[in-house]
């Protein structure tokens, strides 16, 4: 064998190592590395954090629709108590936020609303109050469910003000709720005149609000949110909004005790379709009521 037959045998051989290098090593490693940058990369683009701190920071610096993205998912971070930060500092974020948010796409100010209103900190109470006159109806909306959920006892004249005057009956509803959540003696006098109103959910949460306070004048209509079959007579309501209405009344029937709810609950008790209504029923009327079925 002459020397060019070793070098081209040689040449051959190391040409069949570098393609087996190339194709069962260089490659399969180039393809798990651009798969690796690429997971990096779409988790880096997709990520979402639970931070509170983080997500105020991404409302503040975002682009137009991170901003109130971040804001939504910071309404659902605070909904947990476990996550809401206490500290002076984010409260003060928060606040310069919303108020910045003024000139924003509403949503922002009204996912931050609800995200201030999820905490039930007082401290955002005038600056939702300050929400109450906004423009946009969305974040005007939020802001008047927001005064509810922290309780802002400053907001209960402007909750009034929305009810008598405002032509959207989603945000007489949602002022309406508010009264009741904060429960201030002042309003009393108008959720008795809601008793009387058109809509029946106004009427409806006016009852239970007033019946949080101890106000026997909703003891009738809480008495006829027992009655399943006057519940059907209203088609936008579906069986499980009917058994949530239902649950509503009982629950309310321990808060405010009437002698006239016992019939009710004893015909709930015995006869209503739903298990989950008949349990709740029992279980009133024996704790609120000393009677056993």
């Amino acid at each position: 064998m002459n020397n060019t037959t070793i070098i081209e045998d040689q040449a051959s051989e190391s040409s069949r190592i570098y393609t087996l290098f190339y194709s069962f090593f260089l490659v399969p490693f180039m393809i798990a590395i651009f798969g690796a940058v690429f997971f990096l990369l779409f988790r880096f683009i997709t990520y979402e954090t639970n931070d509170a701190s983080e997500l105020l920071n991404q409302v503040k610096l975002g682009s137009a629709t991170k901003r109130w993205q971040s804001a939504f998912e910071l309404s659902k971070v605070l909904n947990d108590p476990e996550t809401i930060p206490h500290d002076i500092t984010f409260k003060n974020q928060m606040i310069s936020a919303y108020d910045h948010a003024i000139n924003d796409d509403p949503l922002v100010r009204a996912y931050l609303a609800i995200a201030m209103g999820a905490t039930g900190d007082q401290f955002y109470g005038n600056e939702l109050v300050e929400g109450l006159e906004d423009e946009a109806r969305e974040s005007r909306l939020a802001a008047i469910q927001a005064v509810g959920m922290v309780g802002s006892e400053n907001a209960v004249m402007k909750l009034i003000d929305i009810i008598n005057n405002s032509d959207h009956q989603d945000e007489r509803l949602a002022a309406t709720m508010s009264l009741g959540f904060i429960g201030d003696d002042r309003s009393i006098p108008k959720l008795n005149e809601l008793l009387e109103d058109d809509e029946p959910n106004i009427r409806w949460d006016a009852a239970i609000a007033l019946a949080k306070m101890g106000e026997d004048s909703s003891v009738p209509v809480i008495e006829t949110l027992m009655d399943r079959d006057y519940l059907m007579t209203f088609p936008e309501l579906d069986n499980k909004e009917i058994n949530k209405v239902l649950l509503t009344a009982i629950e309310t029937s321990s808060v405010i005790r009437d002698d006239r709810f016992e019939p009710r609950l004893a015909e709930l008790a015995t006869a209503d379709e739903n298990l989950t209504i008949r349990d709740a029923a029992i279980k009133t009327l024996k704790r609120s009521y000393d009677r056993i079925i």
